[in-house]
Order: C-alpha cells, then sequence, then structure tokens
C-alpha cells in the first residue's frame, strides 16, 4: 500500500544562523519579559552609583583681558593666557589663598579654562566637592591670573625704564666729551636723542598697569554638575538594553521549542498545513462536539489536503515527537474524516487507542475473533468509525508480521485508515507504522514539541520512505490523561481507581501473560468496567497471546467506497 514513495530528505539545520530583522524582532517580544528585568537592573544600578558617586560643584569665574604693554588688543593670545592660568606661578598664589593642602599641580587639576573664538576673554572653571569651595575656588585662580599678570606687566615697565636710563646716560657722558663751541651739529642731535628717551621714561614712569578684570565673580551653584541623574539613568537603561538583548538572544538559541509555523516548516521540510489553537482540555474531541469551531475546521481542511494531496493515498500516518504528552489529533482527524461520509478505521498500538476507546464509546468486544484484522474493530458512537489495536508496542512487528503489513483486509472495508503514532511510547512505533503508510503528517505543539525531536522524527521517515505530506501546529493544551481522570459530563468508560493505563501495561509485561489478561494489553478484564459488561472474551474464543487486542466491531452495512 505504500507505493515507491520517493525518499524524502532530512531537514537540515543549515541556514538558521541566519536572522532576519522579523525574526529579531520576534526573539525580542518572546523575550520581553527579561529585556524589562534586565533593564529595570540597568535602572536600579545606575540609580545606586549615582546614589554612591562624590558630588561635584563646578563655579565659572569670568575675566576680560587687558594689553599690559600698551599693544593693540588683537596681540593677546588666548590660548596662550590659557596655559598661564593653570600654571604652578598662578595656581601657588590661589593655593595660598584658598589654604589648600595640596602641591599647586593637584590645585591646577581642579581647573579648567575655556575662551569663546574672536574674544579676550576667559571662562576660568574650578570643580570642587561643595558648591561655596567651586566659587571660591574660581575667584581665587581669576584673582592670581590678574596679579600674575600684573606683576609680570610690572618687571616689563621696572626693565624698560633702567635700560632708558642707561642710554640717557651713555648719551650725556657723550655729549659732555664735547667742547664749547665746537661741533655744534653733534651736540643738537645728542640732545635730540636725550629729549626723546626722558619722553620716554615720563611715559613709562607715569603708566598704569591693567591686565583685566574680573568681568563676573563666581558664585555658588545651586546643584552640582555631577554627576547628572538625567545621564546616569539613561545610561543605565541604555546598558540594560544592550545586556537584555545579548542575553534574549543566547536563551532564544538554546531554547529548542516550536513556536511558530515558519519555525515548523523549516524542520520538515514541507509546508504547514493547519495552525490552530486546540481545546483538547476538554472533555471530547472539538470534531465532535464542536464542528462549526476554529479547531474542528482546521481538521476538515487537514482531511481534505490528505485526501487531495494523492487520490490513491488511504494510509496516513498522524505521529509527533513523543514529549507531548497524550494528544487528541488523532482521534479528531479519524472522527473528521468518519463525518465526512468515509468509512474510517483509527489504528494503532493499544497504548495508543485506547484514549479513544474511552472518548468515543466503543462497542465491547464481538463474541468470535477471526484471522483477519478487520474482524477485530471496534464500531464508535461515530457513525463511521471504528478503532483497531494493533496490540502492545513491543510486540507490534510480530503483529504485523502475523496479520500483513499492507493492512488489505482493512482497506477492503475502509476509505481512509489514521495510524495514531501520536500516543506511542516508544520511537520504534512511530517507524514502524510509518512502513504501512502512505504519507505522514507531524502533529507539534506550540512551545512544547522541540526542532531536534522534530528534525530527528523526520529523518526516521525518510529511512523507511514515508514521504511527509506537512505538519500541523497546534497551541499550548491540556493532558488528556488528566482530563480521562476527571469526573464530569462525560465520565471515563475506564475505572478511574488504581494505576493508569500505562502504568498497568507496563507491570503486566513485567509480571509476564496471566490467565484472564486482555492479550497484548497485560490489563486483567475484570479490572474494567467495560469487560464486565461484555463477558470473557476467552471462554468465547478469544485470541491468543500475541495476537492484536479486539476493541469492538464494524458498524454493519458499512463498506468501503470505490
Amino acid at each position: 500500500m505504500t507505493g515507491t514513495a520517493p525518499q524524502v530528505a532530512p531537514p537540515s539545520a543549515a541556514g538558521q544562523s541566519v536572522v532576519t530583522v522579523g525574526q529579531f524582532l520576534t526573539i525580542l517580544r518572546r523575550q520581553l519579559g527579561l529585556l524589562l528585568l534586565m533593564m529595570l537592573l540597568g535602572v536600579l544600578a545606575a540609580g545606586l552609583l549615582l546614589l554612591n558617586t562624590a558630588k561635584t560643584y563646578q563655579a565659572t569665574a569670568v575675566v576680560d583681558i587687558s594689553p599690559t604693554s600698551g599693544a593693540a588688543a588683537s596681540t593677546v593670545s588666548t590660548i596662550t593666557e590659557s596655559r598661564i592660568v593653570t600654571s604652578t606661578s598662578v595656581a601657588s598664589e590661589a593655593r595660598q589663598t584658598l589654604a589648600f593642602p595640596g602641591t599647586p599641580t593637584e590645585l591646577a587639576r581642579q581647573v579648567t579654562v575655556s575662551s569663546p573664538l574672536a574674544s579676550q576673554v576667559l571662562n576660568i572653571t574650578f570643580a570642587a566637592g561643595t558648591a561655596q569651595g567651586a566659587a571660591d575656588g574660581a575667584n581665587a585662580f581669576a584673582n592670581a591670573y590678574l596679579d600674575y599678570r600684573t606683576l609680570i606687566a610690572q618687571k616689563d615697565i621696572t626693565l624698560r625704564i633702567g635700560r632708558i636710563q642707561s642710554q640717557v646716560a651713555d648719551l650725556q657722558r657723550s655729549l659732555a666729551t664735547l667742547k664749547t663751541g665746537q661741533n655744534d651739529t653733534q651736540r643738537g642731535l645728542l640732545q635730540n636723542q636725550i629729549q626723546q628717551l626722558q619722553n620716554q621714561l615720563n611715559t613709562y614712569q607715569t603708566s598704569v598697569v591693567t591686565p583685566g578684570q574680573v568681568a563676573g565673580a563666581a558664585v555658588a551653584p545651586g546643584s552640582p554638575s555631577s554627576p547628572r541623574p538625567p545621564l546616569y539613568l539613561a545610561g543605565g537603561l541604555l546598558i540594560g538594553l544592550l545586556v537584555g538583548i545579548v542575553l534574549a538572544v543566547m536563551r532564544d538559541r538554546r531554547d529548542d521549542r516550536v513556536r511558530t509555523a515558519s519555525e515548523l516548516e523549516h524542520n520538515l521540510g514541507a509546508p504547514v498545513i493547519i495552525e490552530s489553537p486546540t481545546s483538547e482540555g476538554d472533555s471530547r474531541p472539538a470534531a465532535i462536539t464542536a464542528a462549526r469551531s476554529a479547531e474542528a475546521d482546521a481538521y476538515r481542511t487537514l482531511g481534505t489536503a490528505v485526501t487531495a494531496h494523492r487520490p490513491g493515498s488511504r494510509i496516513v500516518l498522524l505521529c509527533g515527537t513523543g514529549e507531548d504528552g497524550d494528544s487528541l489529533a488523532p482521534v479528531n482527524l479519524a472522527a473528521t474524516f468518519a463525518m465526512q461520509g468515509l468509512s474510517t478505521v483509527l489504528a494503532g498500538p493499544q497504548q495508543a487507542v485506547q484514549p479513544a476507546l474511552d472518548l468515543l464509546g466503543a462497542s465491547g468486544q464481538p463474541a468470535g475473533w477471526g484471522t483477519r484484522l478487520v474482524d477485530q474493530s471496534a464500531a464508535t458512537e461515530v457513525p463511521g468509525l471504528r478503532v483497531l489495536s494493533l496490540g502492545d508496542e513491543v510486540s507490534l512487528g510480530a503483529t504485523l508480521r502475523t496479520y500483513g503489513d499492507s493492512l488489505a483486509d482493512v482497506l477492503d472495508t475502509a476509505d481512509v485508515i489514521v495510524l495514531d503514532g501520536m500516543n506511542v511510547e516508544l520511537a520504534s512505533s512511530s517507524v514502524r507504522l510509518g512502513q504501512l503508510a502512505d504519507e505522514a503528517v507531524v502533529v507539534a505543539y506550540r512551545n512544547r514539541s522541540t526542532h531536534t525531536a522534530i528534525e530527528r522524527l523526520g529523518r526516521q521517515l525518510a529511512q523507511v520512505g514515508v514521504p511527509v505530506l506537512g505538519g500541523v501546529l497546534l497551541g499550548r493544551r491540556g493532558g488528556l490523561r488528566g482530563k480521562l481522570n476527571r469526573g464530569g459530563e462525560n465520565p471515563p468508560r475506564r475505572a478511574a481507581a488504581g494505576p493508569s493505563h500505562r502504568e498497568a501495561t507496563r507491570s503486566a509485561q513485567a509480571a509476564g501473560p496471566q490467565t484472564g489478561n486482555l492479550p497484548g494489553t497485560g490489563t486483567a478484564q475484570q479490572d474494567d468496567p467495560a469487560f464486565d459488561a461484555a463477558g470473557d472474551s476467552s471462554s468465547a474464543g478469544g485470541p491468543r497471546i500475541g495476537q492484536p487486542t479486539v476493541v469492538g466491531s464494524r458498524p454493519s452495512g458499512s463498506s468501503r467506497k470505490s
């Protein structure tokens, strides 16, 4: 029945390192909580740093520079004067004024000098731990600078006066050597030179030094210049955001869960057929109880895709990663086919189909056992839907060899066979069922299934040659086993007390076959109310150990459509 299906190349992780802008924004949106947390921590850290950082106050004194040697104002270099403000000579005088305990060099480090372009103004800024200390320091340096300029100017005038006086004395000695009445021309020249030097000397002796003035005295600032709260908090917010982005990307890379349809398509190498929320936490399959719901309509879309993709394909395998617990997806798909008028069989190991027995009201076992699988299927309350157990997972291979891998006898009376590879415990069961299927549909649950498991499943299906038709992505759901153990409008058909079905199966397999146990399941029939109503199957010619478990009979009058 499988035909010559093309080999499906296993999905590759190539290209996953390339992240688009949209994917990056999606990562940040998924990790929004972490981002907000890191931003909050960044702001808190900046706040703590702000509280523990010493406050610094700055005050500025404005000095208007004047030429001291009678030259034009344009000859004053503000760059040179800025260097003079922070020189050791000026700092030493300011140190004495401020009674600074440190060295002049240390005091000069607290001074910053700036000058507007095309001006003769110096802005002397002093930084200190207190507001008044900053104002006093700026004024002290401004006054010390002006005093220094005054001192330098006075020294220059004194030097000039001394030179002129020396020149006058030399000329007077030369004039005294001339005889009266002789060399009158030379005498006149010497007298003129002496007169000019005397005039210069009078100018220097009467000059007043004006080095400049404090145009604006420094005042105590009302607030510290640093640290600046907005700058600190904005920096903490930015650093927290950057750290949060790095951690978000690292955390998202380590998170292997499937979240979007595009991720599932990338893993499968096949399209996602449906993406739907699921109500599997409810008491019944949505395809039966809520036929007009979005979930039921999604399964109808899936059923259409399965039947339209390859008209000759009538055996479809629904498989998952085994990480999502029990699933209602096979029951929903099988019920959808049946409700569309197709004779449908839901088949799988006993552990997989047991939930369907409890939920669909499967009838008791037939009075006699045949040698064909079709004689061992059970009718359900859904017209056209039967359930067929293929026995225990451990002996699944032997069971299928006994009854034939092709399931031809079942297909003679059914339009579609849905193989339940979702609710199996052993990974080998999905692979073994895949050998019977014409095509497979991989079901994943958002934020539960993992990329690694889906890629592994794709490789396993490729090894047995079953093509993957596509994927199904379902939303977050409740556990199916928890639903079967709850009371309510639809109580479970099996006893709620005692160990779960899978636990009982493991215990029975470990103890070995016992008289009165259902073949292939290891569960005592007298513990199941369904078997109490049907009677002891072993007395009616029931199956031998290792045969498929009978879960009911096919509804009368149903036949496979040609």
